[in-house]
């Protein structure tokens, strides 16, 4: 959704995806099929295991799920600031006036505003749901959040990356 998003924005972006359990692994076809009406094709996409380096290269690291963000933080401590879960950054983002700065200055304001708890705390309202192998509306409801929630983040990066 987010590269799909800023590509009609005009922003030039580099967006990967990765996770913790297996490697090449296809897409669940589920929501491969109810995100297809939106124009994103995901029959190509495998997944890939996240590494310290891809870590340490990412701009900003978006987790659906505090415990991923845990992890992130624990696999590269110097990157704690750009590691956010989406609706907790979109939050954020939503809650304050826009910050000045590059991306990197935004991202060390914004982590400044966190608490140790609002990071490594168990407080699930900042999460998104997975809804693998649960029912269709869980689908729907899932996409109807991430759509929003991306839509939001993409508006930001837009101001941040000015199409040229």
């Amino acid at each position: 959704m987010i590269m799909n998003k800023l590509d009609r924005m005009g922003v030039a972006s580099s967006v990967a995806s990765a996770g913790f359990l297996t490697e090449g692994s296809g897409p669940d076809m589920t929501m491969g099929d109810m995100v297809r009406p939106l124009g994103i094709d995901v029959t190509g996409h495998r997944s890939q295991v996240v590494t310290a380096e891809l870590v340490a290269s990412a701009d900003l690291i978006i987790t659906m799920e505090r415990r991923h963000a845990r992890e992130l933080i624990v696999m590269s401590s110097d990157s704690a600031h750009r590691v956010h879960t989406l609706k907790g950054l979109v939050s954020t983002l939503r809650s304050g006036p826009p910050l000045p700065g590059t991306l990197e200055e935004q991202l060390v304001a914004l982590g400044a505003q966190r608490s140790f708890s609002d990071l490594m705390g168990d407080n699930t309202q900042d999460e998104v749901p997975d809804p693998h192998k649960r029912s269709k509306r869980r689908y729907r409801s899932a996409i109807e959040v991430l759509d929003g929630l991306t839509t939001d983040l993409t508006n930001w990066l837009g101001t941040i990356y000015k199409p040229s």
